[in-house]
């Protein structure tokens, strides 16, 4: 034993000394020296420590999902306000354009733009155009008589007058001069347009007018055919009095007409007379240079006939109607 030499005694007892700790180490960190409760610890701290590390994965991994969602709904409000706000251009851009194209109340794209300032009756009207207020005879129709100096108050005159009131009055037309641009008093003969229809055919199809006075544009003349037809087929207005109105007319309304027939299929023939000769101007019931006259003035043909003659050849108030045949009122 080398231990119990004295020449190698330090040396080997170091040595001994150096295994004999690390024997002591080396049992003391064995499994064997453990126990068993130890064990039991270690063992719930490496469980530990593996949940904590996958609660850690699944918290990262739930943030994770809760970002991209997120980041999802941001992505679409971000879209759905681009979507607004392109709807909102467009809106405004739109109202912008609306804007500015020029109102007008009830106007028409139709004629030149004038405001009816007057209603005179159903057939005439005055209105500002051009920054001038102007009488306007509407053209091809006629209306019964409301404001005749030497007639009374006709049927249907003042449902037609209100009716051109209600329609026209402080309203935006269409003002379409005809061919002739005035007649004698210096009214403007022209087709009055509200929207895309005239108020002629308004009037017609009411039944409150008769197609009349075609002497001038008949452009529209077919139309008013049509429109005239609508109230004449059902009877109304003008038409509901037999003998009262006639299509394209140039005498007025006879309200009396019918019982005149009467009359006249049941009276005995008079005796014929000679022939009377011209009255001369001084004699007529009217003066040749005063207001339009028309067949109702008149009591007779005769009276027209001599009234006619007396105006001049051109027959200013055109009483021969449109046969030329140089007889005045025929129908008298």
């Amino acid at each position: 034993m080398d231990i119990f030499r004295k020449r190698n005694f330090k040396k080997s007892f170091m040595i001994s000394a150096v295994t004999f700790v690390i024997f002591v180490v080396a049992v003391l960190n064995s499994p064997l020296s453990q126990s068993p409760t130890d064990v039991v610890d270690e063992d719930k701290k490496k469980t530990k420590v593996e949940n904590n590390k996958k609660e850690k994965k699944v918290d990262e991994k739930a943030d994770k999902e809760a970002a991209d969602q997120q980041e999802k709904d941001e992505n679409k409000s971000s879209e759905k306000d681009s979507e607004v706000a392109k709807k909102d251009s467009e809106k405004t851009s739109e109202q912008a354009s609306n804007e500015a194209k020029p109102v007008s109340k009830q106007s028409s794209s139709k004629g030149v733009p004038a405001k009816v300032v007057r209603v005179v009756d159903g057939d005439t009207i005055e209105v500002l155009m051009d920054g001038e207020q102007k009488e306007i005879r509407m053209l091809l129709i006629d209306t019964p008589e409301t404001k005749h100096p030497s007639k009374p108050v006709e049927p249907f005159g003042l449902e037609a007058s209100q009716f051109a009131t209600e329609t026209l009055k402080n309203k935006t037309v269409g003002i379409e001069v005809g061919k002739e641009e005035t007649d004698k008093y210096g009214r403007l003969l022209a087709y009055v347009w509200v929207g895309d229809t005239t108020y002629q055919e308004m009037v017609l199809e009411k039944g409150w007018a008769t197609t009349a006075y075609l002497y001038n544009d008949l452009t529209m003349l077919d139309e008013f055919h049509v429109a005239q037809e609508k109230a004449k087929s059902k009877g109304i207005g003008v038409w509901s009095i037999p003998g009262y109105a006639h299509v394209d007319h140039d005498h007025g309304y006879h309200y009396e007409e019918e019982n005149e027939v009467v009359q006249k299929s049941t009276a005995k023939p008079a005796q014929q007379k000679p022939a009377q000769p011209k009255p001369a101007e001084s004699a007529l019931k009217y003066d040749v240079n005063g207001p339009d006259r028309d067949c109702s003035d008149f009591n007779t043909q005769a009276e027209a006939q001599a009234f006619m003659e007396a105006s001049g050849p051109s027959d200013p108030h055109r009483l021969d109607g449109n046969d030329n045949d140089g007889i005045a009122c025929e129908s008298l």
